[in-house]
């Protein structure tokens, strides 16, 4: 070989593979407030790091474009459209009559949200220069994403329609795949530097009051694009351009991307130490959770238990475990001080809830000293009775489990029913209608006062009736359901929803206050039916979807020896059972031989058999009921999860080796990845 020798062709291959990027120094200090720090603490601290810049004014975005959204050919960087090519001064809007026509000033977080007040208004973090057309488009709606063939701009760049994203269903704005990153980082700086402040309108869907100031649907789809779209050269560039212009601060997802993780992922607890260190930090539980110990008898001397699992790394001398608080009285732990090495190799507690008296009670446990910088702090809470309930069951195994409940007063015995569902008989489900009223559609015929506002339809008006009538449905099913979502027009209006099918009343839904979705089951309709939605006048309505289906239902299946009497008892084992089927029980008092008023019904799955089973080296991912267990994982590893499509949903890292999480209903694979190993597998996630 001549010039090219092998080390040679490696660097060649290697630097075509991979983008070469320029990483500026961080300028010395910057951060040092928030080093140490973790969860809520260190967002704080960066608030303030990040509230050392000077307001440039909506103006003055216009000068700062010019080096921190310039191009390399010295054009406009646009990040909604991919036809642009505005020259800097020239092409500012301006009216604009289509896409290409000029740029203007794009609140990513819209300024609406905080009514257009200052610094926000003028942050050039959050505020960039794009096609003045497609920035219309977006208007004030969410980001999220939408179905493939979403209506967009040119060549499908950007896309706005339905959201798709689970946990939202009305209007959203999809920027393009290359830039979700770029957005989602600069939403968490919005949200770490301002705190809640963006929470009118669509804002409230998005942003949140407390910590961490960003709802959980956002949270997630959000977190989803920061790992999906790393930091680019182009966000470097611009972070080292703003922190050189007149406004003088920076972006921290941007110099340090785990810090994403810290503050809004799973590593809340874990101190931010950005030239490594072994501080002491406690993994689990996590600084701000909440342990809810559930329903206590005030009849009952036996109190509620839970079990809580404390794991740290770096504890340095024992630690202390303290319940504190309002209703302390009501709580306690059986351990107040626990080694570091205990700590260090995880270890458990049991805490406890009893109360005489009837109410909520809340409390905290504090865990300190071990060389933390600051306790973590946990919330319980519980809920005391005099009442007869059925209670969640407890010592669940692959095949068994316990049924709980409270005492009865003058009871003498207890009847326990159990049951499963069984989907095998029922036709497969089959969608109908799927409607959101994001605007009217065109195959709805609609009656009296009827109008689109913030995203939903409202129905009547102070002197009209209001009606929204669906197209012609087939209703000739024996398993429909029709599911409605609605809010009152105003608290004081008394609103109420009526519905009918083929003009014969079905339902009526009163609306006295928020959101309310209802499942109406009916039979009893034609090939040929139309379904109508009305209120009347002075009662107005906002109904948001409407969601008809049929199908995908069950048939509960009693267990054999079942319901059984089984004495004056108040838990009782129910064995012999399936493994990873979810089970339900209800409980009836006697009072003598007479049946008093059933009881809650409780669901409960049994475990994978293959917990039983598991290798050391093997990674166990299940669900139980609504929540996904990943036993055995390596540390470091990443968990995704996604829909039956291929639609990823989320994806976490693990830094531990037993974590859980609660899933949606549904069906989903579920991937852990790690140096080491791949495993995949299908989950049923159910409440």
């Amino acid at each position: 070989m001549n010039c090219i020798s092998r080390n040679c062709l490696l660097l060649v291959v290697l630097t075509c593979l991979f983008p070469f990027f320029v990483f500026a120094e961080i300028p010395a200090g910057y951060y040092d407030d928030a080093v140490g720090k973790s969860g809520e603490d260190l967002q704080k601290s960066l608030s303030t790091i990040l509230n050392d810049a000077t307001d440039v004014g909506y103006n003055g975005l216009w000068n700062l474009y010019k080096t921190t959204d310039r191009r390399s050919d010295g054009k406009v960087w646009d990040m909604y459209s991919d036809i642009t090519n505005y020259t800097f001064g020239t092409d500012q809007c301006g009216s604009y009559g289509s896409e290409g026509d000029c740029y203007n000033r794009e609140h990513s977080v819209p300024k609406s949200w905080f009514s257009e007040r200052s610094p926000m208004k003028s942050d050039v973090w959050h505020v960039y220069p794009t096609d003045g057309k497609v920035n219309g488009m977006r208007s004030n709606y969410p980001f999220g994403e939408v179905a493939s063939d979403a209506p967009g701009s040119e060549n499908g760049f950007s896309k706005w329609g339905k959201c798709k994203t689970p946990g939202y269903s009305h209007t959203v704005f999809e920027p393009n795949d290359e830039y979700k990153g770029d957005f989602a980082r600069t939403y968490f700086y919005f949200a770490t530097r301002y705190k809640g402040v963006a929470t009118s309108g669509y804002g409230a869907e998005v942003f949140s009051s407390a910590y961490p100031y960003i709802t959980k649907w956002q949270l997630d789809m959000l977190l989803r694009w920061h790992e999906q779209d790393p930091v680019s050269q182009k966000e470097l560039d611009r972070n080292e351009a703003v922190y050189e212009s007149r406004q003088g601060n920076r972006n921290p997802f941007i110099d340090y991307p785990e810090l994403v993780d810290l503050i809004f992922g799973d590593s809340r607890n874990i101190p931010f130490m950005p030239d490594g260190g072994d501080a002491p930090y406690i993994e689990a539980p996590r600084n701000g959770s909440t342990v809810d110990m559930g329903i206590a008898s005030v009849n009952s001397s036996s109190p509620v238990t839970v079990q809580l699992s404390v794991r740290g790394r770096n504890i340095e001398s024992a630690v202390s475990v303290e319940v504190g608080g309002n209703d302390s009285e009501c709580f306690s732990v059986n351990r107040r001080e626990l080694t570091a090495d205990e700590v260090n190799n995880g270890t458990t507690v049991e805490l406890a809830y009893r109360s005489s008296v009837v109410g909520s009670h809340e409390a905290v446990l504090e865990i300190s000293g071990g060389g933390l910088k600051s306790p973590i702090i946990v919330n319980l809470k519980g809920q005391a009775i005099d009442d007869f309930v059925a209670l969640p069951a407890k010592d669940i195994t692959k095949n068994s489990f316990v049924a709980v409940w409270t005492p009865k007063s003058e009871a003498t015995d207890y009847e326990l029913n159990v049951w499963y569902d069984d989907y095998s008989s029922s036709a497969p489900e089959k969608d109908i209608l799927d409607v959101t009223f994001s605007s009217k559609p065109d195959s709805w015929t609609y009656e009296g006062y009827t109008a689109v506002e913030s995203g939903k339809l409202r129905l009547g008006s102070g002197k009209d009736d209001g009606s929204a009538i669906s197209p012609v449905v087939d209703l000739s099913a024996d398993d429909v359901s029709i599911t409605v979502e609605a809010s009152p027009y105003r608290t004081t209006d008394n609103s109420v929803l009526y519905i009918l099918v083929d003009d014969e009343p079905v339902d009526e839904i009163s609306l006295p206050e928020g959101t309310v979705t209802k499942t109406i089951p009916f039979k009893g309709g034609t090939k040929s039916s139309k379904i109508t939605f009305k209120a009347e006048k002075d009662h107005r309505v906002y109904l948001h979807s409407v969601k008809v289906k049929s199908g995908g239902g069950s048939t509960p299946v009693v267990l054999d020896g079942y319901p059984r009497r089984v004495g004056d008892v108040n838990e009782y084992m129910v064995s012999d059972l399936t493994p990873a089927v979810q089970y339900h029980y209800t409980v009836t008092p006697y009072i003598g031989e007479e049946a008093q008023s059933v009881s809650n019904t409780i669901s409960v799955s049994t475990w994978s058999a293959a917990v039983d089973d598991m290798e050391a080296d093997r990674v166990l991912i299940f669900t139980s009921g609504n929540v996904l267990h990943i036993l055995n994982a390596p540390m470091n590893a990443v968990a995704s999860w996604y829909t039956m499509d291929g639609r990823l949903c989320g994806s976490r890292i693990l830094h531990s080796e037993e974590v859980e999480w609660e899933l949606p209903e549904g069906i989903y694979i579920v991937r852990v990845v790690s140096p080491s190993l791949q495993n995949t597998v299908r989950v049923h996630s159910s409440r």
